[in-house]
């Protein structure tokens, strides 16, 4: 019986592409957080990359962050060629996981400082978009 329950709750803190997808047209930012260490990670994983346990829980994440360190789009992939100029950014979540994603109208360093305050928004746009708080 209790294996059964144990299964279950895996079950219930699985998280698939398409559901991290489907969050994030919700508006809302996905993924794990360890219960034996306490490290948090976007990605899909099945065992923490610090300690190597499968004792996984699947958590909403804050949506807003500072910016680490990012890269100007003159130039992009088809999905985005009506958005340049951009910024590609690596974020850090007030909760402590990184992501990447993007901030639109941005076209020199001195529009986006790294250390700037940011907010996940929901849109129809493509992939992850930040903007400026």
């Amino acid at each position: 019986m209790q294996k059964a329950n144990q299964e279950t709750e895996k079950a219930e803190d699985t998280l698939t592409i398409k559901e991290f997808q489907d969050a994030i047209r919700e508006g809302k930012i996905e993924g794990y957080k360890c219960r034996n260490c306490g490290h948090k990670q976007i990605d899909i994983i099945d065992f923490c990359p610090v300690c190597h346990k499968s004792d996984l829980e699947k958590v909403e994440f804050a949506k807003e962050g500072k910016v680490i360190t990012y890269t100007i789009q003159q130039v992009a992939p088809e999905q985005f060629m009506n958005e340049v100029p951009y910024a590609w950014a690596i974020v850090e979540l007030d909760d402590g996981p990184k992501m990447t994603g993007w901030i639109p109208f941005i076209s020199k360093s001195s529009d986006l400082p790294v250390g700037q305050r940011v907010r996940f928004i929901k849109s129809y746009l493509p992939g992850i978009v930040f903007e400026k708080v």
